[in-house]
């Protein structure tokens, strides 16, 4: 078990003999590899800190030029211009099938990383978006009364890759972008129901529901929990008892997880979402 001492050190309390390991953040690692930074430099993420990253959107690119912006924009009014995509932790608790990050993003049940403050975070993220929008000035076809909007962020979509809610900072993360006047759509996988529980509130909060049952759950996402499917139902739970915006985004790939509808119902009536979004 852990208990965070007074002076911002971990203290790890020993099941073999009971006495307590001081371990400074100084010796934990980084969760950003030189092989990891590689790997999404080159699928163009920008990487903030030791376990961040931001990266321009398709659909940001999209709306610059005067087209159309993503679902978000039909569903919610979302302007992709002015949207940063970004997570305060590459780390994931799942091996999806799906993900197209194989091999890249690291995993993990905790965090155990080095950690960086919500505040540089912020800062870098903002800065590094801003100049990669300012790569688009006076590009043919972009519209310069959208290129001016877009510098200034207006909405964060906290869902790039991995899982925002490991962050131990992350409501912190949340309540400065509302203080910057930015709206926060958040996903999580549904495998850490506390942190849920515990998430200040964020203008939209999703949870992918990318299976109905136990078997097909752990086939499709592959988690790292060994108590994986009492952690999503309890998660499902936890996003019930929220009093604000809520989402299922179902993940369906055709011959996985399309032919569970009745379970899917269940799993619907469990969490009460406001939106259902099927992906």
């Amino acid at each position: 078990s852990k208990e965070e001492g007074g002076d911002g050190l971990m203290v790890k309390l020993s099941k073999v003999n009971g006495l307590k390991k001081i371990e400074d953040e100084a010796e934990r690692r980084e969760m950003i590899t030189p092989a990891l930074r590689e790997a999404l430099t080159k699928q163009g993420y920008k990487l903030i800190g030791s376990h961040s990253g931001v990266k321009l959107c398709r659909w940001t690119k999209s709306m610059l030029r005067g087209r159309g912006g993503c679902y978000k924009h039909t569903f919610y009014g979302i302007e992709s211009h002015r949207c940063m995509e970004t997570t305060p932790s590459l780390a994931c608790a799942n091996k999806c099938v799906f993900c197209w990050r194989h091999n890249t993003n690291p995993v993990g049940t905790e965090w155990r990383w080095k950690m960086d403050p919500a505040e540089k975070i912020l800062e870098d993220a903002l800065e590094k978006h801003q100049t990669m929008i300012r790569q688009f000035r006076g590009v043919p076809g972009v519209k310069p009364e959208r290129y001016e909007e877009g510098l200034a962020v207006k909405h964060c979509a906290l869902s790039l890759v991995g899982e925002p809610i490991m962050y131990p900072e992350i409501n912190t993360f949340i309540r400065l972008l509302h203080t910057h006047h930015i709206s926060s759509f958040l996903v999580t996988n549904a495998q850490f129901p506390e942190e849920i529980r515990n998430l200040v509130p964020v203008t939209q909060l999703y949870v992918s529901v990318d299976a109905s049952t136990k078997d097909s759950l752990k086939k499709i996402d592959r988690p790292l929990f060994k108590d994986f499917w009492s952690r999503f139902l309890d998660s499902l739970r936890a996003l019930g008892e929220k009093r604000q915006r809520t989402v299922y985004r179902l993940t369906l790939v055709k011959a996985w997880n399309v032919e569970e509808m009745q379970a899917y119902s269940e799993l619907i009536s469990l969490g009460q979402p406001d939106f259902i979004e099927v992906k």
